[in-house]
């Protein structure tokens, strides 16, 4: 009997091609891998000809299933040779790693310091780092080299297959990890003697040759096995396992790069694969690859370019001392040769090469909760099924197949996975949608997560929009509902948050409330038929709404602070674009009749006052006289200045083009400005930077032309500085600085 460690380095190119040499040299009668033993069931999957890595296996706890992990592989991941040459030949093969059932028992917020836990503060799912010594970058630094990663490519990685044993290097790496493991203090006995229970459990099975492969830091500790004792009475003290499910999921390149699975992301996947699948001439099919990169991206690159990146990364190599070009001579080459030194297009190199995005493949057949399932048979339907990477779509509503695109990717929202995110449509009509999509391994947790609101994505979508309204806190929250279920098209969930919507909305006298809740009502009223959606039931409560916001707005703008009455305005801007929306000359007129009596009313923040005498102004409800007049007397001097600036602020913010086309305002504007007391300019400057900020450059620079023009001619209604009664025009030309900073203009000699 015959135990042989294979020590590895999880997702190593170098470390599968000795484990695959070593495997067929020993023919073992049983392989243990480090892995969730939970999963076992699964190990045969991977010789499936649907099977196509990069997967994972994830186990999460059926009574919890945020609490969940991930273990990836890649056709690269020396165990997933392993797995793929056990099933092939007909050798059991098992996982041997502890259990995760073991780590999620444990409470909340303790972690074990290399198995999965429960859910990140941001909801997420997490698999922490496994190691808190890196026996690697020990072994680079006994080296001489700075870089772990380097040394591990240099000794393991790039060495020439057949120069010698496969075995012969698994015994130089286990007397490595020995004097290693001399120096650290040891950080994972459980797993350690878990797994030596493993192994001697299958020698007591009777097999002959067993091969064991694990992480190169564990083979000092399973060398010898020594008596059982110790470990069962280590292993008693875990806490009781919790029941698990475990099944494959597929992963990405791009997520093998962070942390995740044994704590051994890698910063180069895509190279790697490249690595282990390159037959010969690792360095000059590299840079084909690249070249046929940058020429789908129209960038020019020619045979000469080639010959010359090839030559300077052998090159770099033998100047560093290395025996074939790695990753970073040749990355260095062609930044040099390709790239003009320039970093641009070699950050796509880095994201499609060099990391890569390719996204893996499981089996139909591979057992998903059935939420899971009806997702992959709809995206199957649409022809619609997940790509590596962000990917943008672009979805026309009035084709039935884009249509259920959306409705898929609003229900999926719902549920917290967000494949989509809705973005801008570059087209001017309202039947169009822009998404951004972006896959992320992930989401088979949220599916899982998901599975106890329906086994179906419409009606789990269903029952979740329709708890998210049951507990919403304000009106708003019910209304944002309705839109998404109406998005959605989800017509089982509302006509129940229908009827919750109407009795909210009945009872809730918080015109705060109210007015937050239109703008959704507003959309959907407007937009909804493009989608074929019944919206009647909506118009009944949006005109209830309109009459109870318009009587009680003007005394809810009054007796606010400066913060209040900022959010009050934007409330007002949302719900004069919202009564916009409706389209309907009754609520229209209520709505400007409140903006009438928040502009008269006495004591009225000016802020307030102001914005409502611009939105009258647009509706053309008021005049250019009469805002003149409202104007004049907003910027008289009985008036505080901070208030004065405040209602300018109020009426500008909606754009310049009013003191453009309007002279009388810009000269009634100009003479406040230079009548405001020295001991009051300090506390308006702000105010009015603030409102003139939001102008654009143009804008700017047209009024300080046409304010610099006032001096100099006459503007019918506004006095010229030489007509007004004791004008100082030195006091005057101290503004002028302060102006000029206003209005973004530059000094001139002489003005």
């Amino acid at each position: 009997m015959t135990v042989t460690l294979l020590g590895i380095r999880h997702h190593g190119p170098g470390s599968a091609r000795a484990v695959a040499a070593a495997l067929a040299e020993l023919r073992p009668d049983a392989i243990l891998i480090e892995g969730p033993p939970e999963a076992d069931a699964l190990i045969p999957m991977a010789a499936h000809p649907s099977m196509r890595p990069p997967v994972a296996l994830l186990v999460y706890a059926d009574a919890d299933p945020s609490r969940a992990g991930f273990w990836p592989f890649a056709e690269f991941s020396p165990e997933w040779i392993a797995m793929c040459f056990g099933v092939e030949a007909g050798v059991p093969v098992r996982f041997i790693d502890l259990p995760a059932s073991h780590r999620f028992a444990e409470v909340a917020g303790e972690e074990s310091e290399d198995g999965p836990v429960d859910r990140a503060e941001s909801g997420e799912p997490r698999v922490p780092e496994i190691h808190r010594t890196d026996p690697i970058a020990a072994l680079a630094e006994a080296a001489g080299y700075d870089d772990p990663e380097r040394w591990w490519e240099d000794v393991v990685e790039q060495r020439a297959d057949g120069t010698f044993s496969a075995l012969d290097s698994f015994q130089a790496i286990a007397d490595a990890m020995t004097a290693v493991r001399d120096y650290a203090p040891p950080e994972d006995e459980e797993r350690e003697a878990y797994m030596r229970q493993c192994i001697r459990e299958a020698v007591k099975a009777g097999h002959e040759r067993i091969a064991v492969v694990c992480g190169a830091f564990h083979v000092p500790a399973l060398a010898t096995l020594g008596p059982a004792a110790p470990d069962a009475k280590l292993l008693k003290e875990l806490p009781k396992k919790v029941k698990t499910t475990a099944t494959w999921v597929p992963w990405t390149h791009g997520r093998l790069s962070f942390r995740s699975g044994y704590g051994a992301g890698i910063e180069s996947p895509g190279w790697y694969h490249h690595l282990f699948t390159a037959p010969d001439r690792v360095v000059e099919r590299w840079l084909a690859k690249v070249a046929e990169l940058f020429r789908t991206e129209d960038l020019p690159v020619s045979s000469a370019h080639l010959i010359e990146a090839t030559r300077l990364a052998d090159t770099l190599a033998t100047l560093r001392g290395r025996t074939l070009a790695g990753l970073t001579e040749v990355t260095d080459a062609v930044q040099s040769v390709l790239c003009g030194g320039y970093d641009t297009p070699m950050a796509l190199v880095r994201d499609k090469l060099v990391i890569g995005e390719d996204l893996g493949e499981v089996p139909p057949d591979v057992p998903v909760v059935p939420l899971a399932a009806d997702l992959a048979k709809e995206q199957k339907r649409l022809r619609f099924q997940p790509k590596p990477g962000q990917t943008e779509a672009e979805l026309d509503l009035r084709k039935p197949n884009d249509a259920d695109k959306s409705r898929l990717l609003h229900r999926l929202n719902i549920l917290g996975i967000h494949w989509g995110a809705l973005g801008r449509s570059r087209g001017t009509g309202t039947f169009r949608e822009t998404w951004a999509l972006d896959w992320q391994p992930e989401f088979a947790v949220k599916l899982v997560e998901a599975a106890i609101w329906g086994t179906t994505v419409v009606s789990a979508a269903a029952a979740k929009a329709a708890d998210r309204a049951a507990d919403a806190e304000q009106l708003a929250g019910i209304t944002d509902v309705v839109e998404t279920c109406l998005l959605a098209d989800l017509p089982d969930a509302l006509d129940p948050i229908m009827g919750l919507l109407a009795d909210r909305a009945a009872v809730d006298t918080d015109v705060a409330h109210l007015a937050d809740a239109l703008p959704a009502l507003a959309r959907t009223l407007r937009y909804g038929d493009v989608r074929g959606t019944d919206t009647s039931a909506l118009r009944k409560v949006a005109d209830t709404l309109v009459v109870r916001i318009a009587l009680g707005f003007p005394q809810a703008c009054t007796g606010l602070d400066e913060d209040g009455a900022q959010q009050m305005r934007a409330r007002m801007d949302n719900t004069h674009q919202a009564v916009g929306l409706l389209d309907d000359a009754e609520a229209s007129a209520q709505w400007y009749k409140a903006m009438g009596l928040v502009a008269d009313r006495e004591g009225m923040t000016g802020l307030l006052a102001g914005r409502a005498v611009r939105l009258l102004y647009d509706a053309d409800k008021i005049d250019g006289d009469e805002l003149n007049r409202r104007m004049g007397l907003a910027l008289t001097p009985g008036v505080a200045p901070a208030e004065a600036a405040a209602w300018l602020d109020g009426v500008l913010s909606g754009g310049a083009m009013l003191l453009i086309h309007d002279p009388v305002l810009l000269g009634l504007l100009d003479r406040w400005i230079a009548g405001i007391p020295a001991d009051s300019f300090t506390d308006v400057l702000p105010l009015l930077r603030r409102t003139f900020s939001n102008f654009e450059g143009p804008e700017r620079r047209k009024i300080g032309e046409l304010a610099r023009a006032l001096g100099a001619a006459p503007v019918a209604g506004v006095a010229t500085a030489a007509e007004a009664p004791g004008f100082d025009a030195a006091r005057a030309d101290r503004a002028l600085p302060v102006v000029r900073m206003l209005l973004g203009l530059k000094e001139e000699a002489g003005v």
